[in-house]
């Protein structure tokens, strides 16, 4: 496509956005206005008119997606053969190919390990026991927290003051923090964090600061309102020589601060880069005028935002439906008919999506749909590889690859079962603290001497054989073929083969799945670094089925017809963040419901009742403030609800035996933007999942119960979960107690 017939394709906002090439631009895009188009023809603009190379154009985005996407609709639009670019990315593949390119600066060698969450986990609870730390006073997950909070806020240990400590466990977890990070550079590893934060320090060399800052002539970001402050810093510094730096957000969509995302980073734009210049895209290509006016009535309570205007060519629409009913079972219900008719005109199911505050809201809406006999997906579910097989696996590899990856020597140790119990561990542990040496080497050493039983010896001795193999054969195997070799001579394939729960073909099938997949990469270093790095695994859509998943799941999506229930105080917004974050909470909140209602292009199915069930009781329900925030004029009320619960007389609905009309107690929230209903979660609410559990509970996972503590789930019966803890035997719990590990 030439230049000039990309350029007309444009809208006059999205064309000045395109052509306001120098200087800071802050472009302001709200839900459906075009800005991955915004972006591509921007890139695809600078290149043409020979502004700068492509390798001089860093563009950083949030997902391995959103690059691939990026980069094949900017060769599409370019009109002359264009050079990859090699500086488009997420921020952290990018965070990476610039440390490797100075590993040694930093006291790395470039051939590091990225640790993924679980692998940082382990390091961190290694360190709590040479550190003979209780865990059960110094959760190691907390400690994760917050060095990932700190991380997050480019603050390395020594750039924390004691004064800003609070208590005892943020005292002890700097510690940690300290010992932590000299313990990934004595493995050679780095954390998700590290990529960004090490790159700052990177950048406090001059010349390495010079290097980078002179070769990136126009900077974009994509998704800037889900920055953090790490990224915000990290990418001030880039954008220092030539100051072209280009951001792209809506504000309005922020709802990623429990990961450390600061809106606040979008609201300065403008202090912080001088003569920046804001662009607003109002041209809304997605939804109907009623959709984008009742999101934008329900927005503009948030205080704390840039503002904008959205309008629509789809022309008024339909209404908002605002579905009254009397319980949850009869919500789920509601949706499974209202996609019975929706059908019925279009049968195309992928159209339909169902939105939900909170994972637990699904079994009832799932149950319904079986009823209905309505075939769904679930979106979410355990990532590929998240999965335990495929760590189990990739563990193997990476031990073959970097010997001084302790983390790695751990899990590929202990899977399967080698008769090495915890106290061996223990002492293979000490021994390499005390040598300052790696867990692999400690073992050698310790192997030939009197240090263990026969029986350990000659299990070590094993284990060590098979991964001394598998690195004299990285010359002259494939590494596909090393990963084969390893997990049959280890005996893992035949633990599998071995078991007889029906997960364990599940299991085989996923390896197999895993040795193709790592045929499509030339390396160990790069299928590693491509595992680190991958942040999903591509759904498939070419099936016929409705889409259940969660509101933060949904950002970016958009279908025909959108169904949210659940709209009630306590449930939405939540009444955890209420507690915790008080109005500050309540916005990012609002913001989620936006992104709700944003996802439609036709119809939007809001529904609330009048009771829900929370840990096996039956509670009344506070009508959601959203509700009222919405333009009244837009919404069409459909009560289903029945004057009187004849139908609530027996044990189960005991409470509510006595007549009366569903009309929705209101609180005062202009007032009083902080008060809730709290009888609605009068029920410990933290222990009820939350959208920040982005996973269903599927059998074999592993959970964490506030009392048992970990166990991995045998089976599941309706609300109830059969699980083998670790410490405490098998229980069946009601599954709204159990939190995903």
């Amino acid at each position: 496509m030439t230049e000039v017939n990309y350029l007309e394709s444009l809208n006059p906002l999205q064309y000045e956005s395109v052509c306001s090439t120098e200087g800071p631009n802050l472009i302001i895009a709200g839900a459906g206005t075009g800005k991955t188009k915004v972006l591509t023809t921007r890139v695809a603009h600078i290149i043409d008119n020979n502004l700068a190379f492509p390798s001089q154009i860093l563009c950083v985005t949030f997902t391995n997606k959103a690059a691939r996407e990026m980069s094949e609709r900017v060769q599409k639009l370019v009109s002359q053969n264009m050079e990859k670019m090699p500086w488009m990315g997420t921020f952290h593949s990018i965070g990476a190919k610039i440390i490797r390119n100075h590993a040694e600066v930093i006291g790395l060698k470039q051939s590091f390990t990225i640790l993924d969450k679980d692998d940082q986990l382990s390091l961190i609870k290694q360190i709590i026991k040479a550190e003979n730390l209780d865990q059960s006073q110094f959760s190691p997950k907390l400690i994760q927290s917050k060095i990932d909070h700190w991380k997050n806020k480019a603050l390395n240990p020594n750039d924390i003051k004691s004064e800003s400590l609070d208590n005892l466990v943020d005292e002890k977890s700097l510690s940690i923090y300290k010992i932590y990070q000299a313990r990934l550079f004595e493995i050679n590893c780095l954390d998700f964090g590290d990529l960004l934060l090490q790159c700052i320090n990177l950048f406090k060399v001059p010349d390495i600061h010079k290097r980078y800052s002179n070769n990136f002539k126009y900077i974009h970001v994509d998704e800037y309102q889900d920055t953090n402050a790490a990224q915000y810093k990290w990418l001030k510094l880039l954008g220092s020589h030539h100051q072209n730096v280009c951001c792209v957000g809506d504000d309005d969509q922020s709802i990623y601060s429990w990961r450390g995302a600061e809106v606040d980073n979008m609201l300065r734009f403008e202090k912080e880069f001088k003569n920046a210049k804001v662009i607003r895209l109002k041209q809304n290509y997605r939804s109907t005028n009623n959709i984008l006016k009742s999101a934008s009535s329900l927005i503009s309570y948030n205080e704390y935002r840039l503002g904008k205007e959205l309008v629509s060519d789809q022309g008024d629409g339909e209404p908002i439906h605002l579905h009254l009913v009397n319980s949850s079972r009869d919500e789920a219900d509601l949706v499974a008919q209202d996609i019975m008719k929706y059908s019925d005109d279009n049968p195309d199911l992928n159209n339909i999506s169902i939105l939900v505050r909170a994972v637990f809201q699904s079994r009832e809406i799932e149950e319904s749909l079986i009823k209905y006999s309505i075939p769904y997906r679930i979106v979410g579910g355990i990532r590929f590889y998240e999965r335990s097989e495929i760590k189990d696996a990739v563990s193997y590899l990476r031990l073959v690859y970097e010997s001084q990856d302790d983390v790695a020597f751990e899990r590929a140790l202990t899977v399967p079962k080698r008769g090495i119990g915890e106290k061996s561990f223990n002492h293979i542990l000490s021994y390499a603290k005390q040598k300052r040496i790696s867990l692999y080497q400690a073992s050698k050493e310790m192997v030939d001497t009197d240090e263990f039983t026969k029986k350990i010896s000659e299990s070590l001795k094993a284990f060590i054989s098979v991964i001394d193999r598998g690195k004299s054969s990285i010359d002259n195997l494939q590494f596909y073929d090393i990963l084969k070799m390893l997990l049959d001579e280890s005996g893992y394939m035949n633990m599998l083969k071995n078991d007889k729960n029906v997960s364990a073909q599940t299991k085989i099938e996923n390896i197999k799945e895993l040795i193709i997949a790592m045929e499509d990469y030339n390396s160990i270093e790069e299928f590693l670094e491509h595992v680190s790095l991958v942040t999903a695994i591509d759904e498939n859509n070419e099936d016929n089925k409705v889409s259940i998943m969660t509101l933060h799941a949904a950002k970016g999506l958009e279908y025909d017809y959108v169904f949210l229930p659940g709209w009630e105080e306590g449930l939405f917004p939540h009444q955890k963040t209420i507690d915790e974050t008080g109005n500050k909470g309540i916005e990012e909140e609002r913001r989620l419901a936006y992104v709700g209602i944003t996802r439609a292009k036709k119809i939007i199915n809001i529904s609330t009742s009048m009771s829900r069930r929370f840990q096996n009781n039956w509670m009344p329900s506070l009508q959601s403030r959203f509700i009222e925030e919405l333009d009244q004029e837009l919404i069409k009320t459909i009560n289903h609800a029945s004057s009187h619960m004849d139908r609530f007389q027996n044990q189960e609905f005991d409470e509510f035996n006595q007549d009366f009309d569903f009309k929705p107690r209101k609180l005062d929230f202009k007032n009083n933007p902080s008060s809730s209903y709290r009888t609605v979660v009068d029920l410990e609410i933290e222990n009820v999942r939350d959208i920040n559990d982005d996973v269903l509970l599927q059998i074999g996972q592993t959970v964490e119960h506030k009392k048992f503590g970990i166990g991995r789930i045998k089976d599941i019966d309706g609300t109830k979960a059969v699980v083998d803890f670790d410490k405490h035997g098998t229980k069946k719990l009601i599954s709204d107690f159990l939190k995903p590990c």
